[in-house]
């Protein structure tokens, strides 16, 4: 029963973010109503507080500076470039970074995703596999990339991932969001430079 009522949750929260252009605003709207849930509003604190804090499966490298989320396919070149941006913000303890893994790209995507996922140390398999597809991407050829069957756990959550990239109003990776000192939410769909990045952060929460 305890997985049935989650199941319906999740739809309406996807309903609720799918049924506001003003949410990135930061304008309050309603959820969708269902037979399991009560009527509520949502504002862009709920979102960022706790539907993508529990909501999503993320891989977070950074424990200083602002926060920001990351969605990413592992044969997306620009999440690469994008990856290498952020390292050195991170490393320097001004960002933090949440991986969202999503895997739409190719028919290996999956797989590879699945070996962050699975991983017993999920930020050392991302890490890793950052150093190792470089080559790989201007190859073409992805044998030595590190991959794991997809658990239905994992699965799961990868469709997970995607739905609610989707919700927010994404259609490619990289997709990052982000919070503003005013609570505002923005989004940034696609790649962007160390120097735009590094400009942001003072606008950050």
């Amino acid at each position: 029963m305890k997985n049935r009522f989650r199941t319906k949750a999740q739809k309406w929260l996807f309903t609720g973010i799918l049924g506001c252009s003003l949410l990135l605003s930061g304008m309050p709207f309603a959820i969708a109503q269902t037979p399991t849930a009560p009527p509520k509003k949502m504002t862009a604190a709920i979102l960022w507080n706790q539907i993508l804090a529990h909501h999503i499966t993320y891989i977070q490298e950074g424990h200083s500076g602002p926060v920001i989320y990351d969605f990413q396919d592992p044969n997306c070149p620009y999440c690469h470039v994008m990856y290498e941006h952020e390292a050195p913000l991170i490393k320097a303890g001004k960002l933090t970074v949440r991986y969202v893994p999503v895997a739409f790209l190719t028919p290996q995507s999956p797989a590879e995703a699945a070996a962050w996922l699975q991983s017993p140390h999920p930020l050392r398999a991302l890490k890793h596999f950052e150093t190792i597809v470089g080559p790989a991407l201007r190859s073409g050829s992805y044998r030595q990339l590190p991959k794991a069957t997809p658990t239905a756990k994992t699965t799961a959550e990868l469709k997970q991932n995607l739905d609610m990239m989707s919700a927010l109003g994404f259609e490619g990776t990289p997709a990052i969001l982000y919070r503003v000192k005013n609570g505002q939410l923005g989004r940034i769909p696609g790649m962007i430079s160390e120097k735009q990045l590094t400009e942001l952060l003072p606008h950050l929460q």
